[in-house]
């Protein structure tokens, strides 16, 4: 099996825009599908708000979304993968930053680099919330 497809996902140009609706929650999900596999620049359910909310963050096939700091109406997605090693980043809810365990390089919810060693940003995604879903696009 190519480890290709996997490896290009972080080589792909980001995405920076977030939208938001202000839809109320719905009490169903439909079941969330690959970011990955979903055709660019369409939306795939990641998961519910409620869910996000219930756990701080949400993750699916290498892709982090969290509430915006800035804005507790909107979500940010990045790849997890660090662009310094390619180790996991983990999303540190009380700092409200993504950090690696492996050399400790520190990056802000939109993937920004905020400590090295890493020197290039998370890729981030377009996302959204829509109907009481969270939407990410590829």
């Amino acid at each position: 099996m190519s480890l290709l497809p996997s490896s290009l996902v972080g080589c792909t140009e980001s995405k920076s825009t977030s939208d938001t609706a202000t839809t109320p929650a719905s009490t169903t999900a439909p079941a969330p599908e690959s970011v990955a596999a979903a055709p660019a620049g369409s939306f795939k359910v990641i998961g519910s708000v409620a869910q996000l909310d219930k756990e701080g963050k949400l993750a699916s096939n290498k892709i982090l979304v969290v509430r915006d700091p800035k804005d507790p109406n909107k979500v940010l997605a990045v790849n997890a993968v660090c662009t310094h090693k390619g180790c996991d980043v983990k999303w540190k809810s009380d700092k409200k930053q993504y950090v690696c365990p492996c050399h400790d390089a520190e990056f802000a919810a939109d993937g920004a680099v905020i400590a090295g060693p890493a020197k290039t940003p998370l890729q981030r995604y377009a996302s959204k919330i829509d109907k009481g879903q969270v939407l990410v696009s590829s």
